[in-house]
């Protein structure tokens, strides 16, 4: 059988035709949710839907009415446990993340959260890619710091949109290096995770757009993809060649656990008392961030602050940045301020500070012919508890 993706404006459609069928997705979603395994944790979701139904009758009222969603179990949702991977350190939040305060404003339900590694420092986003790849929720909500949720989705055939950081806030969620973790949102199309990312965009904040069309497209390296030239082509934007150089050396740099010690403090206690909680390789990692020189850290602030000046002049010769699915470059993106959105196929469309809508027109344009797998279901055994009942 197939569990179809399920998409923003499909469920619109469904929904504006007959509202109480609300209830039904609920119901099936809830099921097929709660029987795929312990490291899932299910919300109330057919409560909250006719909740939903009775305080708003009419969909077209809020915009996100109804549409499911899973978030990592890093962020806050009231009633439901927060985890960082560590059972020791899990609690019960009294308020929402702020993200998910926006999202219940909007009408979206909470289907559940998704497991992530210890202190989210490796993948973060797995689970969520693949609810949503399965038909379980219409999009996500991860953190990531490194770019592994960009991958989780890409491996799921799922779209991952990084907005500009700063645009949306961390509150309620736990960063693993304050300053370079954000919010990721992942959805089976551009246009669910674009419309997402506008509403949980924070009021106020000032986030420039591009002030014309953009006419070049950046690609690392020479002969980095044989896709490049057709992208550039498709999209319209002459084709700059650009050098990898202090890309690479940033996600390298990003790699060095001195960065740990920026949030060292909320687990510093237990490691020093209880270090048989920390898995062995985790634990090993925290104690030389623990016994980092503070000059270490200093001067990777320094040498990352250096390498930023390095890419943000050479975002000067390009519009947008096209990285290819095999470079394995994502992880500059959050520690420059870049925006992005990454394609299922794995490929990523990269902007400066505030180019969010205009990365977002790029990646729709190419989604059609390019990247149709998007759109196809996922096939599932009838005998899977993941298909259908």
């Amino acid at each position: 059988m197939c569990a179809p993706l399920l998409t923003l404006d499909g469920l619109r459609v469904r929904f504006a035709r007959r509202p109480e069928t609300l209830l039904e997705v609920a119901d099936d979603i809830a099921a097929r949710f709660a029987s795929i395994g312990d490291a899932l944790v299910p919300a109330a979701l057919p409560e909250a839907a006719r909740a939903l139904l009775a305080r708003c009758p009419d969909p077209s009222a809020l915009p996100l009415w109804g549409m499911p969603y899973v978030v990592g179990a890093n962020v806050d949702v009231a009633g439901l446990p927060t985890s960082a991977g560590l059972p020791a350190l899990d609690f019960l939040p009294d308020f929402d993340a702020t993200v998910v305060e926006r999202l219940r404003a909007a009408g979206a339900l909470v289907v559940g959260k998704a497991p992530v590694d210890p202190l989210g420092l490796d993948a973060s986003a797995a689970g969520i890619a693949v609810a949503i790849a399965t038909g379980l929720a219409a999009f996500g909500i991860a953190s990531d710091r490194t770019g592994a949720a960009s991958m989780d989705a890409a491996s799921c055939g799922v779209v991952a949109i990084k907005p500009s950081p700063g645009c949306v806030t961390i509150d309620g969620l736990f960063a693993v290096t304050p300053g370079f973790d954000g919010v990721v949102v992942l959805a089976a199309d551009v246009v669910s995770g674009t419309a997402v990312r506008r509403v949980i965009e924070s009021d106020g904040v000032a986030q420039p757009r591009l002030a014309a069309s953009p006419t070049r497209l950046g690609l690392l390296g020479d002969d980095a993809s044989a896709l490049a030239p057709d992208i550039a082509e498709q999209l319209g934007l002459a084709l700059v060649f650009v050098d990898k150089a202090p890309f690479a050396e940033i996600v390298a740099l990003m790699d060095d656990d001195a960065w740990l010690a920026l949030r060292l403090e909320d687990v510093e206690v237990a490691l020093l008392e209880t270090p048989d909680l920390f898995p062995a390789h985790l634990r090993q990692r925290l104690s030389r961030a623990l016994g980092c020189p503070a000059r270490d850290l200093v001067q990777a602030q320094r040498r990352l602050s250096g390498l930023c000046r390095q890419v943000e002049a050479v975002f000067a010769g390009f519009d947008l940045l096209f990285v290819p699915p095999d470079a394995g470059l994502a992880g500059f993106i959050n520690a420059c301020g870049l925006a992005a959105v990454i394609l299922p196929d794995g490929t990523a469309l990269i902007g400066a500070h505030g180019s969010d809508d205009g990365l977002a027109d790029a990646a729709i344009a190419l989604m059609p012919p390019a990247f149709s797998k998007s759109t196809r279901p996922i096939d599932i055994l009838a005998s899977s508890t993941l298909a259908h009942r």
